[in-house]
């Protein structure tokens, strides 16, 4: 797992990564982060990593890790709080 809370940096802001799930499939580790930017605001960013590395491609996940990415996800009160939302 990696460490949290960790900084990350973006051409239109800074702040943390304050908590992330993740999952391990058959090409890579698709993952949810919550980031937390120097002025309050939060975002989901939906991301991969593949051997340990951010991968800077779009999400793309199976069908059949959906569920287990969703229960990653119902694990983290934040994330899941903002999940929520979607529908």
């Amino acid at each position: 797992m990696r460490k949290l809370p960790r900084p990350f940096k973006m051409p239109w802001g800074k702040g943390m990564v304050v908590d992330e799930v993740s999952i391990s499939s058959k090409y890579h580790e698709p993952t949810i982060q919550l980031l937390e930017f120097d002025n309050g605001d939060k975002l989901l960013r939906f991301c991969s990593y593949s051997h340990g590395r951010f991968s800077r491609s779009p999400l793309m996940i199976d069908e059949k890790d959906l569920r287990r990415l969703g229960k990653a996800a119902a694990k983290s009160k934040q994330i899941r709080k903002l999940i929520s939302k979607l529908s």
